[in-house]
């Protein structure tokens, strides 16, 4: 529209070449009348801008950063020996890799949990900016240290004990680090509000938004806590377990890797 009247003004001014003071006259009341239109055309528009300028503007002023708080909960394992070697072996979850102790397994259940209230101001218009405040809990709904039956004397169910233990230890230190470095990426993406056509767009996006940001945070703690697990179980480590064992006064039960 603009680029239509600006060409409509040029050829104007060039449709009367006349000095005459009446065609003069004339011309400028085209061009007037032709610039008036352009600007009455044009102030919806810039008056839309500037009250979009002016909405984010008064968001950003008005609407602080989205809240996060991020707590762990700790947990004292539980030690369960009931179970027999074979029995442990059948244990729900249990890793099954070549170097796992069938005399000890350390049995956890991480949490991870969350819940947000979205937060947001809206134009007369409609125009919404929205921020989340999120809170987010760790920690364990279940944490089990299981040591077979067949250790029936304190010298090696000590030593299975201790090597369950480090899985325990390793579980809740990776969850409660975790915890405190959760929160410098969590309060950066929630720094700022987002803006939406509609509150209806805006509800619509709050949940998606927020899983987005804790979804991949939540599988990268998961990941080091897996590797930290591993890295217990390795074959040097078994080593060292079977070393302490066979230190034992008495001779060890068989102990089996699988």
């Amino acid at each position: 529209m603009r680029v239509v009247i600006q060409y409509e003004i040029t050829l104007t001014r060039h449709a009367y070449p006349s000095v005459n003071p009446v065609a003069k006259n004339g011309k400028d009341r085209a061009a007037s009348f032709f610039t008036g239109l352009l600007l009455l055309l044009l102030l919806p528009e810039r008056m839309a801008l500037a009250g979009n300028d002016s909405f984010k503007a008064g968001c950003e002023k008005l609407m602080s950063p989205g809240k996060v708080v991020v707590a762990y909960t700790d947990i004292t394992p539980a030690e369960d020996g009931s179970r027999t070697a074979k029995a442990l072996q059948s244990v729900p979850g249990k890793t099954r890799d070549a170097h796992h102790h069938v005399y000890g397994l350390t049995h956890a259940q991480p949490e991870f949990r969350y819940k947000f209230r979205a937060r947001w101001r809206t134009s007369t218009d409609g125009r919404t900016c929205m921020v989340p405040d999120v809170s987010v809990k760790l920690g364990f709904t279940a944490m089990r240290v299981y040591l077979a039956r067949e250790l029936n004397d304190s010298c090696r169910k000590n030593i299975v004990r201790a090597h369950e233990l480090e899985h325990a230890s390793a579980w809740r230190s990776h969850f409660r680090i975790g915890a405190r470095m959760l929160e410098e990426p969590l309060r950066a993406a929630f720094s700022r509000p987002r803006y939406y056509a509609s509150q209806n767009q805006a509800r619509a996006d709050s949940k998606p938004w927020v899983e987005g940001i804790l979804k991949p945070l939540h599988q990268r703690l998961m990941n080091g806590a897996v590797a930290a697990q591993r890295a217990i179980d390795s074959p040097a480590a078994y080593q060292r377990v079977a070393q302490r064992l066979h230190a034992c006064p008495e001779r060890p039960v068989a102990y089996r890797e699988f």
